[in-house]
């Protein structure tokens, strides 16, 4: 069969026509009252076209093509805490987020590690505990290598540690050389964690981050560290919410100011590392409604590309009202991540929501926003 253009049959209609349409099947009503009106400043219209775009939309690539599924571990007690773990490792996490209240001692630590090969899987530690004295948690780690006889750059997880965000006196010595440690020691950890702020303009929150990561690159630089070293040693933490395209937009927008900035400190082009987690808020005392909540959600992050994710079980906040065992609400959360992975294959794209004017369009507008915001902050 001879090769033919078979859409050279159908003149494009460019958006000047489907607006005369929409307005006549509109009749009284204008387009404009059906704007999603975000935040001041920032809104949606319903309707985007292809010549909203007088060039190619910018591609916004995650670092990977899929996502780690990652599951908390509260660390009260080693031994339970470890426990549930396994559990989690067995039920399909990739990655696993230790919680310390307070600082860890080597017996805990190595109660905590019992059975778990922890050079296979992402490790992040949080919490109190880590962020007081996030040095510890490298020493405890060396001396579980040690008894594995296995190598520190076997290892690749991060500290949730943000000085900037703490207040008070901050020592930017000790973060100097911790970071310079880490590069020796363990090269594939990220120690600077910065996390989206709540706020109902979606512009603002991201603008306010990317102005804590410029802080860190500056404060830094000035103590000789360099910028490409600085962005390498930091990660970004995304609350999602229900939203769903606008949670998407955002965190693709997170990646367009995080490049524009990265070019702007003439850094080379590298996707931020991002760990996205369900918003407790999310969540209502409808524990069913939950379940869907958090899918939805799950979605969202994924389409926006996202690293690392953490589904909240659906009974998180309100486990005494739950008519399950929280092993159960724990399972039902993995297994959201597994179907969107396994039976979807969503992990089989790179900015699955590339090629969505509409997404595109909301990506650009709220990028656009926050960089102006940013340029504002100073």
């Amino acid at each position: 069969m001879p090769d033919k253009d078979f859409f050279a049959e159908f003149p494009p209609v460019s958006k000047a026509d489907w607006l005369n349409k929409v307005r006549n099947d509109l009749k009284n009503d204008q387009l404009e009252d059906f704007n999603w009106e975000i935040a001041e400043d920032l809104s949606q219209s319903p309707f985007v076209h292809a010549d909203d775009f007088p060039v190619a939309p910018i591609a916004t690539p995650s670092s990977n093509t899929s996502w780690a599924i990652c599951e908390t571990i509260e660390v009260e007690d080693a031994v339970r805490a470890n426990k549930e773990a396994l559990d989690a490792l067995q039920g399909g996490a990739e990655a696993l987020e230790f919680v310390f209240a307070k600082q860890a001692d080597f017996p805990a630590f190595e109660a905590l590690f019992e059975g778990i090969h922890p050079d296979f899987i992402g490790l992040h530690f949080s919490g109190p505990g880590v962020s007081q004295n996030p040095a510890n948690v490298f020493a405890l780690l060396d001396q579980i290598l040690k008894l594995s006889n296995k190598k520190s750059d076997s290892l690749h997880g991060t500290l949730y540690f943000d000085p900037v965000k703490a207040g008070g006196i901050i020592d930017w010595r000790y973060l100097t050389d911790l970071i310079e440690f880490s590069s020796d020691s363990f090269p594939n950890f990220s120690l600077i964690s910065l996390e989206l702020e709540a706020n109902d303009n979606p512009a603002v929150s991201l603008a306010l981050l990317i102005k804590r990561v410029n802080e860190y690159i500056v404060k830094l630089a000035e103590r000789g560290v360099k910028p490409e070293t600085s962005t390498r040693f930091m990660h970004l933490i995304v609350p999602v919410g229900n939203s769903y395209f606008l949670e998407i937009a955002k965190l693709r927008a997170l990646r367009l100011l995080w490049f524009n900035l990265l070019k702007a400190w003439e850094i080379p082009l590298k996707a931020p590392v991002v760990h996205a987690s369900i918003n407790s808020e999310s969540y209502s005392d409808n524990l069913y409604s939950n379940m869907i909540s958090g899918t939805t959600a799950a979605m969202s992050a994924i389409m926006g590309g996202v690293d690392r994710l953490t589904v909240l079980p659906y009974d998180s906040g309100r486990e005494s009202v739950a008519t399950y065992p929280k092993a159960f609400s724990r399972r039902i959360a993995r297994n959201v991540q597994h179907l969107l992975k396994l039976e979807s294959n969503l992990h089989e794209l790179n900015d699955p929501a590339a090629g969505s004017y509409y997404i595109e369009h909301l990506s650009a507008k709220i990028a656009e926003k926050a960089w102006q915001e940013f340029k504002k902050l100073g």
